[in-house]
């Protein structure tokens, strides 16, 4: 029966991106539908389908939606201000490793939504996207991390230090991977008046801010609260909530263009525009979030991911294990927690019983838990709609770069456990 329903969202995701493409069919609409036809195939009631989806709903727009407005709201006024490209025309190195930072943060998808406006084009995109599942698999505090690290019982100093350096390598190679599947880009021109120049520092500084919020809601996550419990982790824990965001990056790049003056806020201002602008993507993202929590319901992640676990394959299986969940249930996180859970009593006979061996297994367990984003995932969507590519097209290179990426951190683990 699991199987059957793997079979059944296979053929619902590759209807999805059949039936989106060329325009025949609105991407909100087809997943709703995939979603329903998803469902009903897997033996779920109306009850069940109104339920299960309609909490990923409404939680996938609080926590997705909101940077996704903030990051809208941010464009719209660097786009009402002239001078404002420079953080645009980043070469992919910097891209890179401005996405492997963010990726530390508490939401891949998030974090990609905050930092849009800094990109530009197909490449830029795709690269940022990759950087950000560097960054997100392998490096400390990412949630991902800090969860399979707690559950593996790995001491979190070999984690950082086999995890710092492989993320900075699969963070480049996901941009050689990049510059390889997309066209070249022109760079674009710095801004001339000198009077300009404070714009696109408060375009970055906004979008870095927002970023950081991110990344210091993380910290909240650490089991051994660093930085305290109770009111303090509240605290930390705050800072990132999406309209924490969503209020910082407006406030930041207001304040410094003066973009309150006026009829900014009106209805015929950045705010309408932002508000026009983040909608329709904010709906799919909800309707994503339905899917993902349809498939959850379904328990099939789990119930698929067990019979691996007979199998003798060392590094490959946490890896494994956790790619699996997160294809089959699309949320990173849930991926490694439930991966990292199923693969803890089986260290010994997978010879990873040592700190460098747990701390390898917790970041096989993250490469896994980043591979193969699809349309159940909000971060799969957020990167298409930046880089303007339809989902086949999306699914064809996103998803597959993505895949190897992750292939090419799992090759670098076993190369570090051999030479260990």
């Amino acid at each position: 029966m699991p199987l059957l329903h793997s079979l059944y969202l296979a053929v619902a995701t590759l209807a999805i991106a059949a039936s989106t493409a060329r325009g025949r069919m609105h991407p909100f609409i087809a997943v709703v539908l995939g979603a329903a036809c998803f469902a009903f195939a897997s033996g779920m009631s109306i009850s069940q389908l109104g339920k299960s989806f309609g909490a990923g709903f409404g939680q996938t727009v609080n926590t997705l939606g909101l940077p996704v407005l903030a990051a809208a709201a941010v464009t719209a006024i660097a786009e009402r201000r002239p001078g404002t490209t420079w953080p645009m025309s980043l070469g992919s190195r910097w891209i890179a490793l401005l996405g492997l930072f963010a990726g530390t943060g508490a939401s891949p998808a998030a974090a990609f939504a905050v930092l849009s406006p800094l990109r530009g084009g197909c490449r830029r995109a795709l690269t940022l996207g990759l950087g950000i599942s560097a960054g997100q698999a392998l490096l400390l505090p990412s949630p991902v991390v800090i969860a399979a690290t707690a559950i593996i019982a790995a001491d979190w100093h070999f984690v950082l230090v086999f995890g710092l350096p492989l993320g900075l390598l699969t963070a480049g190679a996901g941009a050689v991977l990049a510059s390889a599947a997309a066209p070249a880009e022109p760079a674009l021109p710095l801004p001339t008046p000198i009077a300009a120049k404070r714009r696109p520092v408060a375009l970055f500084a906004a979008c870095l801010a927002m970023t950081v919020l991110l990344i210091v809601q993380s910290l909240g996550d650490m089991p051994s609260e660093p930085f305290g419990g109770g009111s303090a982790r509240e605290l930390i824990l705050g800072v990132g909530r999406p309209l924490i965001v969503l209020l910082a990056g407006i406030f930041i790049m207001a304040a410094c263009t003066g973009a309150w003056r006026g009829e900014a806020i009106s209805e015929s201002g950045w705010a309408a525009a932002s508000v026009t602008r983040a909608a329709p993507l904010m709906l799919l993202l909800g309707a994503a979030g339905g899917l993902q929590s349809l498939t959850q319901t379904a328990h099939m992640a789990e119930m698929v991911t067990e019979r691996l676990l007979p199998l003798p394959w060392g590094l490959a299986l946490p890896f494994l294990a956790a790619a699996v969940m997160k294809i089959l249930q699309g949320s990173s996180l849930v991926a490694a927690i439930t991966a990292a859970g199923m693969i803890q009593p089986l260290l010994t006979s997978l010879g990873l019983d040592g700190e460098t061996g747990r701390a390898l297994a917790v970041l096989a367990v993250g490469a896994g838990a980043m591979t193969v984003p699809h349309v159940n995932d909000g971060f799969f969507w957020i990167v298409a709609d930046e880089a303007g590519l339809r989902p086949a097209r999306a699914l064809q290179r996103f998803t597959c770069l993505a895949l190897t990426q992750g292939v090419f951190a799992l090759a670098a683990l076993f190369a570090i456990r051999a030479v260990g």
